[in-house]
């Protein structure tokens, strides 16, 4: 017997009694719904193992109800259904990541296999995917002084209990901070509970953070545990923590200086110990100071303050992470591990990054998967090989002069490119005038007539 939590979705009650008549004798869970928005709100109240989603619903469409699932971080395993659906509509569901698809009509036998499997693939995905957590495969790399002193600082708090907050750009890999701290603590043995702030609903973030019993309000079909509960004698770390609304803060503020929390519909309270790190790209001294943030409650988070380096705050790692990042995405794709021309480290240094690692590490899995077998300079996306760098420029050590006429020549190109090389639309955008438009085009030797396609 299972104690496995289905939600399922269709607008045939038939269907839904079908389904259930089959799967509650061996044990699972079901809630069933005929409205997609309905059973939206269920999924961010309730914890399901998985979902069983008809692609037509009346009026609505179950596929769009699956984006916005993914879009929500609701990650569960999903088996779609239909009766009349197209073999397009059936591709596409499997291709944005559906477990399986079932045509109306199908036996008990085959659902309840596709439903075990379907679960049973979902626990070993996400062994997996802890497994590769623990063994840090992006790491905190880096030579430079930046990351030495943040991987000195990480092993000097990580055997306390401070509250630490972890500040710095999307893409710096504040996360990645987070689970080096907790793996060198003493709690190390327990859980990590990863929360992303600002992807919970507001009307449920108490519910989320401190969990809520059955009946505690529309919706609530079962007790939930939170993550406080979660994370018992393990780690919370809060991501996004700028983002949480003003009456949330002052609850957070009680749990962390009590150590106790209340599930929502509940008088009873519960004891809970937890490390708490959080994060933010936001400037929460700013966001205190706006009154958009709690002043007491940054004080009591920002115990130990640990900031996250940008990528071009450090560019002397870039050729370090590429190749880390060519090793670890060409086995995760299967590759053959490919070569990179040298080259390409001068270009890719260049660029300023303002998604810091992350966007480089998707770049480079964008050159692995279009390129050959040795990555070149042309399988450098275009918006990174030619975009002008006013930092690097500036870093060039050129004289005001060589600045100016530098600046000049790209926004000229620019220029043109925007107005297809008409004259007359390029000098009244600049406010000069055709004569002193030729002039400058003659003296930075760039040409009228060129391609600006």
């Amino acid at each position: 017997m299972t104690d496995k939590h289905i939600i399922i979705i269709d607008d045939e009650a038939n269907i839904r009694r079908s389904i259930k008549a089959c799967l509650i004798p061996e044990g699972y869970i079901i809630t069933d719904f005929c409205d997609s928005s309905e059973a939206l709100k269920s999924m961010h109240l309730n914890d399901y193992d998985m979902a069983i989603i008809d692609i037509r619903l009346g009026q609505q469409c179950g596929i769009e109800l699956f984006k916005q699932m993914r879009s929500d971080n609701i990650a569960m395993p999903v088996v779609f259904i239909s009766g009349n659906a197209s073999l397009n509509e059936a591709a596409q569901t499997l291709k944005l990541g559906a477990f399986d698809f079932l045509e109306k009509p199908f036996n008990a036998d085959k659902l309840s296999i596709t439903v075990k499997n379907c679960i049973e693939f979902s626990l070993l995905k996400n062994r997996v995917k802890s497994l590769e957590q623990a063994q840090q495969d992006d790491q905190l790399l880096g030579d430079h002084s930046s990351m030495k002193h943040l991987r000195k600082s990480i092993n000097k708090v990580a055997q306390t209990d401070a509250a630490i907050l972890i500040s710095g750009e999307s893409g710096t890999g504040k996360e990645l901070i987070a689970q080096s701290i907790h793996q060198q603590s003493r709690r190390e043995g327990k859980d990590l509970v990863k929360v992303n702030c600002s992807a919970i609903p507001e009307n449920l973030i108490e519910s989320a953070l401190f969990g809520h019993v059955k009946g505690a309000f529309t919706g609530a079909e079962q007790h939930k545990k939170g993550y406080f509960e979660m994370a018992h004698k393990g780690t919370l770390f809060l991501d996004e923590i700028g983002d949480m609304p003003l009456a949330s803060q002052a609850s957070l503020l009680r749990v962390l200086e009590s150590k106790e929390i209340q599930k929502v519909g509940s008088d009873k309270i519960t004891k809970v110990d937890v490390r708490l790190l959080a994060a933010s790209h936001k400037d929460l001294k700013l966001k205190v100071q706006q009154g958009e943030f709690r002043e007491d409650l940054f004080y009591r988070i920002n115990v130990i303050p640990i900031q996250s380096p940008s990528l071009r705050e450090r560019q002397s790692d870039i050729p370090l992470l590429v190749n880390h990042f060519i090793g670890y995405l060409s086995k995760r794709n299967g590759f053959a591990n490919k070569s990179i021309d040298p080259k390409c480290y001068s270009i890719l240094s260049q660029y300023h990054w303002p998604g810091n690692v992350r966007e480089l590490l998707n770049t480079i899995e964008r050159m692995l998967i279009m390129g050959d077998d040795k990555l070149l300079i042309s399988d450098i996306p275009d918006e990174i090989s030619s975009k002008p760098n006013t930092i690097n420029i500036i870093d060039d050590e050129l004289s005001l002069k060589e600045f100016r006429h530098t600046m000049e020549r790209e926004l000229l190109i620019k220029k043109l490119k925007q107005y297809k090389g008409n004259i007359t639309h390029v000098a009244k955008s600049l406010v000069i005038d055709r004569t002193y438009l030729y002039k400058k085009l003659t003296q930075y030797n760039i040409k009228r007539n060129q391609n600006f396609d």
